[in-house]
């Protein structure tokens, strides 16, 4: 009976390949919170709808995930919190009589909101690179990362600085969606800020690449991944003992 050949040996120290799981959640919140709004104003106002119901309909999408996420996770983190407190308040203005302008704000709003509170993460011990970069492991990997960052000044450098990097892109993209509130058509608005926001995003998930490749190249650390376990030292296979006969 023929036998299975041997699973192929990992390299000592190394670490599993990552799951393309790991990357659904990011991918998931990326078009529910910018494609999804796109699709659902535009649909609306060829349905004939007004622009702040649009604009409303367009904001449901992401209000929805944070929702989800807080019944499934049986809990609700702080900036999530925020976000909902700013989409509830502006949905409200627009109702009181706020206009379409105001929900255009809301978008720059909540850029600017996230920017501060990057910038801020970015000086306490939970910076947000590294909570972004814990939410993709679990178990092991998650300890292993907490204890490299207790022991590691370049890797809390490195941290530092890709928060301090999203940061300074929500912030940019902020600006440019609150200058676009201002001047521009509102039917024109959603479909701007959207490729702004994503033609930002692009930009700092290079930025972040490239740094993470070089920082790795430069101190054998992952920014994301977790650390490669300590691997017992090798020893050499014993060699036979030679006798020679009477």
């Amino acid at each position: 009976m023929p036998q299975k050949p041997p699973r192929p040996l990992r390299p000592p120290g190394s670490t599993p390949p990552r799951s393309p799981r790991a990357l659904r959640g990011p991918l998931f919140s990326l078009a529910v919170d910018i494609l999804l709004p796109l699709l659902v104003y535009y649909a609306a106002r060829a349905l004939g709808a007004d622009q702040v119901p649009a604009l409303l309909l367009s904001g449901a999408p992401p209000a929805l995930r944070l929702l989800a996420g807080a019944v499934r996770h049986r809990r609700i983190d702080g900036v999530d919190l925020f976000l909902t407190v700013l989409l509830v308040g502006a949905a409200l203005v627009s109702l009181i009589g706020g206009g379409p302008r105001v929900l255009l704000f809301k978008n720059a709003a909540l850029s600017l909101a996230v920017g501060a509170w990057a910038l801020g993460t970015a000086l306490t011990r939970n910076p947000l690179a590294f909570q972004l970069g814990q939410r993709l492991h679990q178990g092991e990997a998650v300890r292993a990362r907490a204890r490299l960052w207790q022991d590691s000044t370049p890797f809390r450098r490195g941290q530092r600085a890709l928060t301090l990097l999203w940061g300074a892109e929500q912030f940019l993209d902020g600006g440019v969606g609150s200058l676009a509130a201002a001047t521009l058509p509102p039917d024109t608005v959603p479909l701007l800020d959207r490729a702004v926001s994503l033609a930002l995003l692009a930009l700092a998930a290079g930025i972040t690449a490239g740094y993470a490749h070089r920082f790795r190249g430069r101190h054998a650390l992952p920014l994301f991944g977790a650390p490669a376990p300590a691997s017992a030292p090798a020893t050499a296979p014993r060699a036979p003992r030679v006798t020679c006969g009477p």
